[in-house]
């Protein structure tokens, strides 16, 4: 290692989403940037794909959607809601509009994880970002504001910065090393994932439904094949592990209502199958010292509402607008972000505990709940705000539909 150190403004612990959307707007901006990821291929993890109407509108302000469309992205404009009894080819005759969402958003945007990754990884290094891949052994020094030591390719580096950002998932080195602590919540639900092909799904309808003891979302792409998921009571533990997991996974879908054609005797993965406990997390404080922390490693919402990737690019976009607006940096300068996520964070928490109440609930009681609050919801929108703000914005929802009297009120439907 060498005794002095480089010199750069930013340092960016992560190739993911975020990291790498955050890279290509401060290097466009004119800051050095250097970004480390650990990975030298991105690879299936069986991650979020759906980017909602509202992380659309994240991705034009970032000017990153033409990449993720060139990148095998593809937009859905329609969700089909069905399940409970009701056929695939019965609720679509009655399919959400997600172009209504956003002015000028067709839908969601449905693209694979690495490809997104892959491509926003470039879109940076083309903006001037240095990236650095195989990147290992980070370590922020105590008490070294502004310092990172790293290995790539077998050598040991040391960077100065005047900001680190910690864009390095729900595992982050970077909020483990300076000190701050992540609160998670109990599952309620497991959740697991394959990429299909061989399957005739229309491209442009994502779905979902729950039937029987399990809640199933697709997401189908331009290249033919769709990303889907199962969700089930946590209580059942996993069950799809070891060497048949696909198959497991395959025959536990079949039990769901499925497009017409979708024959799932011809299916063929795609990748590999996962399964793992759905939950939520927190950190009270995100922006330590000389840091700042964004996407997963500050903090993550239930993947059962599919708000990752939005939140991902919400987080970059203003981390990316704070540090260009405001070029002094000083100690406080993320206070508006830390404030913003915290309240985006509790309402899309509220919103997943109702979602998971009313998507995964498998009992009669539960059954009966789903079906009163269709009812109710045609003559009272407020039942349907928490929902309706996770594909156009949880800020775009008055704030009254996050209040507890309004969730109880849902979750009372299914009584008898």
């Amino acid at each position: 290692m060498s005794g002095a150190a480089d010199s750069v403004d930013v340092v960016i612990v992560g190739g993911g989403i975020a990291g790498c959307a955050l890279a290509v707007k401060l290097a466009e901006a004119g800051f050095s940037v250097v970004l480390l990821e650990k990975s030298t291929r991105f690879r299936d993890h069986v991650r979020g794909e759906a980017l909602l109407p509202w992380g659309v509108a994240e991705a034009r302000e970032l000017g990153l959607e033409q990449a993720l469309l060139a990148a095998g992205g593809g937009y859905a404009g329609a969700l089909v809601a069905c399940g409970d009894g009701v056929s695939y080819h019965e609720a679509a005759q009655s399919a959400v509009d997600l172009s209504k969402a956003v002015p000028g958003v067709p839908g969601a945007l449905n693209v694979g994880h690495p490809d997104a990754c892959e491509a926003l990884l470039h879109s940076a290094e083309t903006a001037g970002a240095q990236i650095l891949r195989g990147v290992v052994d980070i370590e922020i020094p105590a008490g070294e504001e502004g310092a990172i030591r790293f290995a790539v390719a077998r050598r040991k580096r040391r960077l100065r910065c005047r900001i680190v950002v910690g864009a390095d998932g729900r595992r982050s080195a970077v909020r483990r090393q300076t000190g701050l602590r992540l609160m998670s919540s109990t599952p309620r639900t497991y959740g697991a994932g394959l990429l299909l092909g061989g399957l005739p799904w229309p491209t442009g309808e994502n779905a979902g439904g729950t039937e029987g003891d399990l809640h199933y979302l697709a997401f189908p792409r331009e290249s033919g094949v769709v990303r889907t998921y199962l969700f089930w009571d946590a209580a059942r533990g996993n069950l799809v592990s070891g060497s048949s997991s696909a198959q497991d996974y395959l025959h536990l879908l079949s039990s769901q209502f499925l497009p017409d054609g979708c024959d799932l005797g011809g299916a063929a993965p795609k990748g590999p199958c996962a399964a793992f406990p759905m939950n939520d997390s927190r950190c009270d404080h995100i922006n330590p010292p000389g840091a700042v922390l964004v996407g997963d490693a500050a903090g993550w919402s239930d993947p059962l509402i599919g708000q990752g990737l939005s939140i991902a690019l919400r987080d970059a976009r203003m981390v990316a607008e704070t540090l260009i607006w405001n070029r002094n940096w000083h100690p406080d300068i993320f206070r508006g972000y830390c404030a913003e996520r915290a309240e985006r964070m509790r309402r899309l928490h509220i919103s997943a505990r109702l979602a998971t109440e009313l998507r995964c609930g498998f009992t009669a009681e539960a059954r009966n709940r789903r079906r009163k609050w269709n009812e109710e919801v045609q003559r009272d929108v407020q039942l349907s705000g928490p929902l309706l703000g996770n594909l156009a914005g949880p800020e775009t929802v008055a704030a009254e539909a996050y209040d507890p009297s309004v969730i109880r009120r849902i979750l009372a439907l299914g009584e008898y």
